[in-house]
């Protein structure tokens, strides 16, 4: 409705004169910028000093107010007035919205649970906005438990003398359909069989959008595929044939450079080259290098796809960093075996470290030396978030276990548990994050770097300290770090103005020398931070102090990307 007002605009009126700045009064419940949107108008954010505010020609008034009426129509406001008033050189927009439509009754009559799709509940405002959305959604929700041919019945009665909406829905299944013949069509140089191992559908399995969304996820998730189309074709109330097409990147190398800074590792700069189908069948062989004011890191990756969701990885790298009383360089190596299917990803595979520590400030618990460790690594990861860099809604789980046997070969045995999870929960207009981290190392004999232990502190760990600066420290002042840890994270994001979020935070941190963390005694942090939302995520400013010494112990922190 919005668009075809504009383009009646564009094509029936003279062009705007831009002569009478455009502000609005009497607006309650719809926010300033809403109607601005309404009216396909842009307007400037505080920061944005340099663009020019919103105006109209005084000819197009009367066309804006009544699309003005009927956007307040559209959002339930059926006796909403608007009018104008010109004075020195400004239009003012009046708006008296009155009482609002309001959902009387929603009827439901579906054999699926639709309850959770209906943005709805009786009391709320009728926007029309929305319930063509959750029209979209029912289908969309049928369609993802195997019903590709659900009818669905809605409608909406507006009883406008009693200010009372009644909602229908009514859905008729159909028969259940599932996934016919799946044909592939690609590039010479990329065999079917890869391009089929990368699907999440299966002949004669239930048909579910959602596993077609993977799909497509999975493919352009493979760096050497310009182009993926998934056609869908009916072949009759119960079968559905797929044809797949994919195209290969016309230039495989990429050269990358790039910079930044964060609070806990500062100045930032990297660059690399990749081949993206590397001899074919979408392989890749990488070279990067990134470069910090604590770390320095130069390493080599291929990784090669396998059918049937699998993919074997090798890596090889040389990396110096700067721990707070020590330093250390190492040379690393990994071969990894992948597995994957929709939610989960598996890992196993040898780690190999030889590590030299140097420039110790305390040789008893830093010790100078040269140190060569394999190891064994499981892995095992689910991740359902939306967005992985600003994400809305989902949840993840990932955990680990490495570990190696004193020989002539290796210098300990230990072994290393890690085990993360969060929860994004969506609310109406803000959300709730909430994340736990467990930490577990146990040395049973000879000895490893001390970079293995765990240092607390820092944006992604608990922010009412400086990086690696939580816990207890030696005689020079540097964190000694420990043997586990386990750390909480509660954050309420909610929306500010415009691209800008408010972040209010809680961070608790357990820690101990032994394989696991003293429960007895708490590190607890609370604060704030801001967000900006960019096209490469939110650059994020974070506040936090300890409750018990706010006066003393408090850090700032800044980032890009959500930390969870």
């Amino acid at each position: 409705m919005k668009q075809f007002f504009v383009m009646f605009l564009m094509f029936s009126l003279p062009l705007f004169a831009n002569n009478l700045l455009l502000t609005f009064q009497g607006n309650k419940n719809i926010t300033e910028r809403e109607l601005y949107d309404s009216l396909a108008l842009y307007k400037p954010y505080m920061y944005e000093f340099w663009k020019k505010e919103p105006a109209v020609d005084s000819k197009t008034l009367p066309l804006l107010s009544q699309t003005l009426s009927d956007y307040y129509k559209s959002r339930g406001y059926f006796h909403a007035i608007v009018t104008y008033l010109i004075r020195d050189n400004k239009v003012t927009i009046n708006i008296e919205e009155n009482k609002p439509i309001r959902i009387a009754h929603i009827t439901r009559i579906s054999e699926l649970d639709i309850r959770s799709i209906i943005p709805f509940k009786v009391g709320d405002i009728f926007d029309a906005q929305k319930f063509n959305q959750s029209k979209k959604d029912i289908k969309l929700f049928y369609a993802n438990h195997s019903f590709c041919d659900a009818k669905l019945n809605s409608k909406a009665w507006i009883d406008i003398q009693n200010d009372y909406a009644y909602l229908l829905y009514e859905t008729t299944p159909n028969e259940m359909c599932y996934f016919g013949q799946i044909s592939i069509s690609t590039s010479h140089t990329v065999d079917e069989d890869i391009v089929k191992s990368f699907l999440y559908i299966e002949e004669n399995e239930p048909y579910s959008t959602e596993q077609i969304t993977q799909s497509y996820k999975s493919l352009y998730a493979q760096e050497g595929i310009a182009k993926a189309i998934i056609d869908t074709k009916e072949l009759n109330a119960s079968i559905v044939n797929i044809k797949v097409s994919i195209d290969e990147v016309e230039k495989p190398i990429r050269f990358q450079i790039g910079a930044g800074i964060s609070s806990d590792e500062g100045l930032m700069g990297t660059m690399g080259v990749k081949h993206r189908n590397l001899l074919g069948n979408l392989k890749t062989l990488s070279l990067n290098t990134r470069v910090t004011q604590i770390k320095q890191t130069i390493k080599s990756n291929i990784n090669i796809p396998l059918q049937d969701r699998n993919a074997l990885s090798s890596e090889l790298g040389f990396e110096n960093e700067n721990f707070i009383g020590y330093k250390e360089r190492r040379v690393f190596a990994n071969m990894l075996l992948k597995q994957r299917d929709i939610k989960h990803t598996f890992q196993e595979g040898l780690v190999f470290d030889y590590s030299n520590t140097y420039a110790s400030e305390d040789m008893l618990l830093f010790p100078e030396g040269t140190l060569f460790v394999p190891s064994l690594m499981l892995e095992w990861g689910m991740d359902t978030r939306d967005i992985l860099l600003d994400p809305s809604k989902g949840y993840f789980l990932r955990t680990n276990i490495m570990g190696s046997v004193q020989s002539e070969i290796s210098h300990a045995s230990y072994y290393k548990f890690n085990l993360t999870g969060g929860y994004i929960l969506p609310l109406e207009r803000s959300i709730i994050a909430l994340k736990v981290k467990l930490g577990s190392l146990n040395l049973l004999g000879g000895e490893i770097p001390a970079s293995y232990r765990y240092y607390s502190g820092g944006m992604y760990s608990n922010r009412g300290y400086a990086y690696r600066r939580l816990g207890p420290t030696n005689e020079q002042g540097d964190p000694t770090g420990s043997d586990s840890i386990f750390e909480t994270t509660a954050e309420y994001r909610f929306p500010v103005y415009g691209n800008f979020k408010g972040v209010v935070f809680s961070d608790n941190t357990f820690i101990d020398n032994t394989y696991l963390p003293n429960f007895d005694k708490v590190y607890s942090s609370v604060g704030l931070g801001i967000r900006y939302r960019t096209p490469i995520g939110p650059l994020a400013i974070d506040f936090g102090f300890d409750i018990n010494d706010p006066l003393k112990q408090y850090a700032l922190h800044f980032h890009i990307g959500e930390l969870f």
